[in-house]
């Protein structure tokens, strides 16, 4: 029976290894931290739920054909409840407006603010489904390779503007949209992958198709039940998870991994070895490979977050599960976390407010509030330092937008960039790696089979095709056929 080792129980390695186990191998999970999840986790005190990482389920058809793979139903081990609407924005203005999975109904939200934006909505999900149609079987769901190997398993020419690479999101959504808070409600969807949305590509305007076409979800009880559904699949089906347990290093034998070393001495053996833990990490620390470490360190680094946890009391009328404040300048706000790092002055601030959909999140009659704002890497900002001040200059911001944050809040967590480095072992705190600026930023991430060792293997939001949930579980599932490939 083909032996492999997991390092890491976040979302991808979790997903390879339930591929793995359904396909018969043995599989042993190895996890530093005392809870699995990766940033998928979860602070939990006094009835009060908050996910301290992904707030949002895109994509659920990723999930449902990772538990497929060990003949395991979603809806047999899993409850999603749709989010609706997606999200509400509000401007300084005072005007609001709000996304649903109808996109007829976001047309008509659009309309409102210009005469034919409904019309332009529709032409920006139609070009979205055309990218994706193209970009799910030939790019997200295969090992990452050459614009050339692509093209080679689409059989036919691939036509750029189906691919957007060409322009940044900043410019599609000013082509399509005049008004300047209608751009901003695209530019957005850069930080989905911790980008600047004047460096990112057009391509990511195929976000709004895939939450249109796939629809918004909360589980029940948490995100971070994605991640303990996972873990129960692979104990169930005979695999061993393992928290707690620090690996040092990978073990190499003429030039090909044979499993692991761990911080007490113990020596694991592996068919092969799949990775979970950042690509700096990998090629930094558990291997001696500088030239893929400077390689991965010479790639821009994903914007990371400052989050604000806060134990609400009462009910907030008209805030919905996911709410956005725009700021003033939009512009500024990229230019303090990427240009000229510091904390951004007047940020975008997000507010996932879950008890809308899921009560079972907090307390009956009150509110468990994720505060995120988009927030440079730690060590270009002294995060330790500067982590008290931000908080209360935070706290200014949402009380100033009438939330009454400081007098209703029962108990306060924050998680800086620094927090989130030591939490995750991601550099600097960068929530999705390697960001997603410029036409070929999608090829600059490392590669799903690495080029250091044979049967060595990546499944990260590090790595191949990048971060959030389902983009991770389809690198678990990149790597779970690599080692079948290789090792069946």
């Amino acid at each position: 029976m083909t032996h492999v080792v997991v390092i890491g129980a976040g979302v991808g390695g979790l997903g390879a290894a339930v591929r793995l186990v359904g396909a018969g191998c043995d599989v042993t999970v190895l996890e530093a931290a005392k809870t699995i999840g990766g940033k998928l986790n979860i602070e939990a005190s006094d009835g009060h739920t908050f996910d301290t990482g992904p707030s949002l389920m895109t994509m659920p058809f990723t999930l449902a054909d990772t538990l497929a793979a060990a003949d395991v139903r979603l809806d047999n081990v899993l409850e999603l409840l749709p989010v609706e609407p997606i999200c509400r924005y509000r401007w300084h203005d005072g005007s609001r407006l709000e996304t649903w999975s109808d996109d007829d109904r976001t047309a008509a939200e659009l309309e409102r603010f210009e005469h034919g934006a409904g019309q332009e909505w529709h032409a920006l999900l139609e070009q979205g489904r055309r990218t994706w149609e193209m970009s799910l079987p030939l790019f997200l769901s295969e090992p990452v390779g050459s614009f050339i190997d692509i093209a080679r398993r689409s059989g036919k020419p691939i036509d750029p503007r189906d691919i957007q690479a060409h322009v940044t999101l900043s410019q599609i959504a000013q082509r399509r949209f005049r008004d300047p808070r209608l751009q901003q409600v695209i530019e957005r969807f850069a930080t989905y992958a911790g980008a600047d949305p004047a460096r990112a590509p057009g391509t990511l305007s195929v976000i709004p198709y895939t939450e249109t076409a796939f629809g918004a979800w909360h589980p029940r009880g948490g995100m971070h039940r994605i991640a303990e559904v996972l873990r129960d699949v692979i104990v169930e089906r005979g695999g061993t998870v393992r928290t707690g347990t620090t690996v040092t290093r990978v073990l190499i034998d003429g030039g090909v991994a044979t499993g692991v070393e761990l911080a007490d001495g113990e020596r694991i053996d592996a068919d092969a070895v799949i990775s979970n833990v950042d690509a700096s990490h990998l090629y930094g620390s558990l291997l001696d490979a500088p030239d893929e470490a400077r390689r991965v360190a010479d790639t821009p680094q994903s914007v990371s977050g400052f989050v604000l946890m806060l134990a609400m009391e009462g009910k907030t009328p008209e805030l919905a599960h996911h709410n956005i404040w725009f700021p003033r300048d939009y512009r500024a706000e990229f230019a303090d976390v990427f240009d000229d790092p510091q904390p951004p002055h007047d940020p975008a601030i997000y507010v996932c407010n879950p008890a809308v959909t899921d009560p079972s999140c907090a307390p009956d009659g009150d509110e468990s509030w994720f505060v995120l704002v988009n927030a440079p890497r730690n060590g270009p900002v002294d995060w330790d330092a500067l982590g008290e001040r931000y908080q209360e200059h935070l706290l200014d911001r949402l009380d100033a937008l009438g939330l009454e944050a400081r007098a209703r809040a029962k108990w306060i967590v924050r998680r800086t960039p620094a927090d989130l480095e030591r939490l995750t072992g991601a550099p600097g705190g960068a929530i999705y790696g390697t960001a997603s600026m410029g036409p070929r930023s999608a090829f600059l991430r490392p590669r799903n089979e690495s080029p250091v060792a044979k049967r060595l293997y990546l499944a990260t939001g590090s790595a191949h095709p990048g971060g959030g949930v389902p983009l991770v579980l389809l690198s678990g599932k990149i790597a779970a056929d690599l080692v079948l490939r290789d090792c069946g």
